[in-house]
Formats: structure tokens, sequence, C-alpha cells
């Protein structure tokens, strides 16, 4: 090949050899583009799904408590498992509101009183019970009345109500079955006061496992010549025979009492005791009976509103006008206005001769047999309780002033009896008291009470 030649092909080769680096540099350069893009547009993408992400993020944490706050406001496990009964372990029930070692009131109207270390139940209202039950009083005139406090079946609930009639000649109060459910048990509180007024609340009934507290305000007072008394029934679905338990539930005022004086009552605000007032006029009478130092009344039946408005007959028999129901005598107590305390004659009796002492003594200050006989059986008891007793019978005078009477139209005879008592532990030397017999002729009103000194 000649030199021409030669430096043809050299010409050739250079510029094909030029030609290929142009187009690999070219193709690199188009690579490093184009790969330069596609890092700048995944870059750009991982920006935009972290910017989501740190957005997702803070609106989870708006939305949803962090670990500390979810730990604030859901249970731990532990806690969890203390307050979720495992189910490999039952859960210990809840302490039953009828347990029966020391129930909660299941009431409002009473509540529990703790008074040197012993328990009372003081009635914070009137309410009664809410539950269904029956409930009848009554006037009764036999001494074969049955006491009773038991859970009985239907067919002994019955039978009690027959034996509760048979204590009551009135057919207008016999007491009649309020219920007729034989499948039912019924808890049975009976009972009844000879010459007294015999009342009771039924103020709540908790039904423990082995045992039904009853609690309720039972009171005896006044006097009255049949005696009264009360029959309560309630359904119930514990077992015959079950364990019965009464509480008192006291006033507000004989808590007061028992936590200052360890009693009911006050020693310091004696009151005459059952004053019972009969009037006997010699034809029927409209009469009216006005206590004067009303204000001094603590108890009264009937009621007193500036007065009893009573017909009268001259067996002795009185209907109330405002009511009709027929009575045999008017009934107070009273807070005494007359000193009684200091006794300077009067009587020392042995208890146990205190009945034959007042058949005695009443006869001498103008009673009949009858009024002596309803005087001597509410006294005796608590006559009899005592060793001995000084006795004194309060003057005409002191009588009068301690509750003067105005009475239209006027007696002609009034007899008024107030005895006054305090226990001894052994006798002492007294003057015997001076007794008068007051004439007893036309229209008499005949009074008397009694009066302990503590």
């Amino acid at each position: 090949m000649d030199e021409k030649n030669k430096k043809i092909l050299r010409i050739v080769i250079i510029t094909a050899i030029c030609i290929v680096a142009v187009s690999a540099i070219i193709v690199g350069i188009v690579l490093a583009l184009n790969s330069g893009k596609k890092t700048n547009e995944t870059s750009a993408v991982n920006k935009t799904a972290a910017s989501q992400t740190e957005l997702s993020k803070t609106e989870s944490s708006q939305s949803e408590p962090s670990k500390t706050e979810s730990s604030q406001s859901e249970p731990s496990k532990a806690e969890s498992s203390q307050s979720e009964p495992s189910k490999s372990e039952p859960s210990q029930p809840e302490p039953s509101k009828t347990e029966p070692s020391q129930p909660e009131p299941s009431s409002k109207s009473y509540s529990e009183v703790v008074i040197n270390d012993q328990i009372y139940y003081q009635r914070l209202n009137g309410n009664t019970w809410s539950g269904d039950y029956q409930s009848n009083e009554f006037d009764m005139y036999q001494d074969n009345y049955v006491e009773k406090f038991e859970v009985v079946s239907y067919e002994d609930y019955l039978r009690i109500i027959e034996e509760v009639n048979n204590s009551i000649e009135d057919d207008k109060e016999h007491v009649t079955a309020s219920y007729n459910d034989e499948t039912s048990n019924y808890i049975i509180m009976a009972d009844a006061s000879n010459h007294s007024w015999c009342k009771f609340d039924l103020i709540d009934v908790v039904e423990a496992e082995i045992q039904i507290i009853v609690y309720g305000y039972e009171s005896t007072y006044g006097v009255m010549a049949s005696g009264s008394g009360y029959f309560v029934a309630v359904p119930t679905k514990m077992p015959v025979g079950t364990e019965l338990s009464f509480r008192q539930c006291y006033s507000k005022e004989e808590i007061q009492n028992i936590r200052k004086y360890g009693t009911t009552y006050d020693p310091n605000n004696i009151v005459v005791d059952k004053p019972v007032i009969y009037l006997y006029p010699t034809e029927e009478t409209k009469i009216s009976v006005k206590l004067l130092k009303d204000k001094n009344i603590t108890c009264s039946y009937p009621k007193y509103k500036e007065g009893w408005e009573i017909i009268a007959k001259p067996d002795g028999t009185l209907t109330d006008t405002g009511t009709g129901r027929e009575l045999y005598s008017l009934y107070y107590e009273a807070r005494n206005s007359v000193d009684f305390s200091n006794i300077k004659d009067g009587f020392v009796v042995k208890g146990e001769d205190s009945a034959a002492f007042l058949e005695e003594k009443l006869a001498v200050l103008g009673l009949t047999e009858r009024e002596a006989e309803e005087f001597i059986i509410y006294w005796l008891p608590r006559l009899e309780a005592n060793e001995y007793n000084l006795i004194r019978f309060a003057t005409e005078k002191e009588i009068n002033e301690n509750m003067p009477l105005d009475i239209d139209p006027s007696p002609d005879s009034m007899i008024r009896v107030i005895m006054v008592f305090k226990a001894l532990d052994e006798p002492v030397n007294i003057p015997e008291q001076k007794l008068s017999t007051p004439e007893r002729t036309g229209f008499t009103l005949v009074e008397w009470g009694g009066t302990e000194i503590k």
C-alpha cells in the first residue's frame, strides 16, 4: 500500500475512534442525566413520603395517647388483673346489703348510733317501710292474746289471725288476711299491752343469709280499760323458723337522753304519767274539757287541740265528737309545774305489798273498784320492781296548780288522784300522810295519774 493510502486509512481509523469516543461520552452524559433525574425524583418522593409519615405521626399523637398517657388512661395488666376477675379464680362477691353481721342500713329512716360501746338505732323521720306488708291495730278484751315474732307458713299465718280475732270483741276491728299466696312464708309480728295503747311502726326489714332483721318503733303509752295490740305480716321467701332479730329505733330525744343519762327519759324533766279523766254525768251530756297548761302536754289521746269535745253517758262511756270514736277516758301526759320531790310525809311500802296498799288507799281517796283496778294494773309492775317505795298522794291544791282544768258544764264532784313515789333500797322513817275521802255526788269527774321521783 502506497503512502497515500496509508495516510487515508489512518485518518479513517482516527475519525472512527473519535466518533466512538464522542458517542460513548454522549451516552455517558445521557445516562448520567437520567440517573440524576431518577435520583432527584426518588428523593422528592422520599421527602413527600417522609412528610406524610411525619404528618401521620403528628395526627396520631393527637388522636392516640402516648405510652405515658396510655398508662394513665388504661389500666395496666397488673391493675386489670385486680379489677377484672380471672377466669381461673372467680371474683369475691361484694358484701351483701343483707349480710347478718352489722348490715348497712337499707333505709334512710334510721341510723346507727354508738353510745358507750353500745349500738343503738335512731329514727330519723316518721317514715315507715316502703315494702309490702300488712298492718292492723285493734282494741283487745281477752287475756288469751298470743304474742308472735317468727317466720311461719301460710297455714299458720291464717291460724294466728284467727287467734288474734278471738281476743277482739268488736267484729269491725277483726283482722282479715291480706294475702292468698300459699307458696309464700310470712314474718309475723304481733303483740298487745293490757290496759295501754300499744303501737308499732315497721321501719325496715333486712333479709340476711341466715336471719331477718326487723327495725321498728314499738311504743306503749296511755291507759285504757281494754288494752290494744297490733298485727303485722310481711311476705318472705325465707324458710319457716328463720331467726328474727328486732332492733328498736329510738327518737332523737330518746337517743339524747340515753347519751346524757343512760335512760330514754330525762330524770330532770319529770312528768305526770298516764293521767286519765273519767266523766260521769247524770244524763247524756255534751262536755268540753280543757287543760289550762296545755303547753306542758307531752302526749295525749285523743289528740288534744285546744280542748276535747265529747258526749258523755252516765255509765262513763265517752264519744269523741270529732272522730266518733268511743272511749272510756281522756288521756294525757304533761311536764310538772309543781316540785313533788320534797316528800315530808307519806307511806313506806314493801314492793311486794303494793297491791294491798293501793286497794286500801284508793278506796279511801274515792275511786271505784274499776277505777282502782285500772290504776293498780298500770302502776303495780313498777312498784313491785322495787324493794321498798316511798309513796305520797299529792294534795288537791298541788294537783290543781300543776294542771288546772276547765270543764263545761262544771262537775258537781271532782276527784283527782296523783301518786308520787320514789324507789328505796331500805325503809326510812317518815310521818304518815293523812288522807280524807271526798264526796261523790251528781255529775262526777275522776282523774288519776302518778309521777316517779328518780
